[in-house]
């Protein structure tokens, strides 16, 4: 059973509202121009795929809170530049849109929200037993978005694969956002057995303020790596006879909601604290505080190597460029030089576009240079690096996982 609660409560304080981004709080800058970015620019294709066949498409969003997903799903940018529409896919290409939410907070906002859309529904229910998309026609997208199918357990979570399996007709996609299971934010939970329910917070609400361990709350939740999301879905589709194809990719590696905490690791870092402060050009970033450290990961180094690996291929990549960062407010030109030529293909491009930024400073009539243009283009390179990392494996905070259903 999900405890609704703490939904319950977020909602009441306004956690779940439209309000705007900033350093802190449920829809920070890191939300908003990392992975709200990152999650967008993984639907595009999907999206691009049907209305390039379709003239309406059909959505239904597993966890919907007060619409979340439709707000990402209508707001991804347009593939051609200059473009005559403003987003890929307007409103009035959505025939139908229901979003489905435990919480009865999360669904009255929502109803309130899009009262005067006449082809959006909202309907409280729990997936782990109840599926209401069945009672309507077939959807061309079954979507999730920021971990919400992670409440499930592993057997819940079969039975929904099964029932959208069965429910899908024709060329059609599933979208689960999971939990990670390999995120350097809970080593502590690395060697779980996979059934496991293990305990998640959301103390990061709170910060800045730090708490204490017994002062939080917490419900159960699924962590997921690919390898376990991928056969169930593939069993899934062989005992119904379907075919299907999934793609996975890791969100929010060093900018998940519990680096800054450092609530199941014991090693906080500001990492998401600072990128959001690149993110908001009324701040300087303090790049020496933004150097990833995963040190206290080396002991899973034989114990879970791909993992490891992974992450610390990733931290090599983005300490390089906060070392460029550096070289470049201080004007060490021997080490910038140095970095951009032992640096791959990739990220040499992308320090020479940092590089050539911070030597033209000029060209930018701003108040202040190094929050307005360099913090927030430092931010977009760190996102890159992420966005760019091979087939994903469960060592973010999310695991994005597109199923495509023929």
């Amino acid at each position: 059973m999900i405890k609704t609660e703490f939904f319950e409560t977020a909602v009441l304080l306004g956690y779940y509202g439209s309000e705007a981004g900033g350093l802190f709080g449920k829809k920070d800058n890191v939300r908003k121009y990392w992975e709200d970015f990152s999650i967008k620019d993984l639907l595009k294709p999907v999206v691009l795929e049907i209305v390039n066949r379709k003239d309406k498409i059909r959505i239904t969003d597993f966890g919907c809170g007060s619409g979340e997903g439709y707000e990402l799903i209508t707001h991804i940018s347009p593939v051609e530049r200059p473009s005559k529409k403003d987003f890929l896919l307007f409103a009035g290409q959505i025939e139908y849109y229901l979003g489905i939410d435990i919480s009865q907070a999360m669904i009255k906002q929502g109803e309130s929200l899009y009262s005067n859309k006449k082809n959006m529904d909202f309907v409280q229910a729990d997936l782990s037993k109840e599926y209401p998309f069945q009672n309507k026609e077939p959807f061309d997208i079954y979507l999730s978005t920021y971990s919400s199918p992670s409440h499930l357990t592993e057997a819940e979570m079969i039975r929904l694969v099964e029932k959208v399996l069965t429910h899908s007709s024709g060329h059609s996609y599933l979208i689960l956002d999971l939990l990670g299971k390999y995120s350097p934010e809970w080593p502590c939970y690395w060697s779980e057995q996979k059934c496991e329910m293990l305990p998640y917070n959301m103390s990061w609400l709170q910060l800045p303020a730090v708490l204490k361990p017994e002062k939080v709350e917490s419900y159960y939740v699924k962590y997921w790596d690919n390898l376990s999301i991928k056969k169930i879905i593939n069993d899934a589709a062989a005992k119904l006879n379907k075919i299907v194809k999934v793609s996975t990719k890791d969100r929010s590696i060093f900018v998940g909601r519990h680096i800054d905490t450092g609530f199941y690791n014991s090693y906080p870092q500001p990492l998401r604290y600072q990128v959001n402060r690149l993110f908001d050009r009324d701040y300087e970033g303090k790049f020496q505080s933004m150097y990833a450290d995963t040190s206290y990961l080396d002991c899973y180094k034989n114990i879970h190597p791909i993992a490891w690996e992974r992450i610390k291929n990733y931290q090599t990549k983005w300490n390089t460029v906060i070392k460029l960062f550096g070289a470049l407010v201080d004007n060490n030109n021997n080490l910038i030089k140095e970095l951009i030529e032992t640096s791959d293909a990739d990220l040499s491009e992308e320090l020479k576009m940092l590089t050539w930024l911070g030597r033209n400073s000029q060209r930018f009539p701003v108040d202040n240079f190094w929050a307005s243009v360099m913090g927030p283009q430092l931010a977009c390179v760190l996102r890159n690096l992420e966005m760019n990392l091979p087939e994903g494996i469960g060592c973010g905070h999310g695991l994005f996982c597109i199923i495509e259903i023929y």
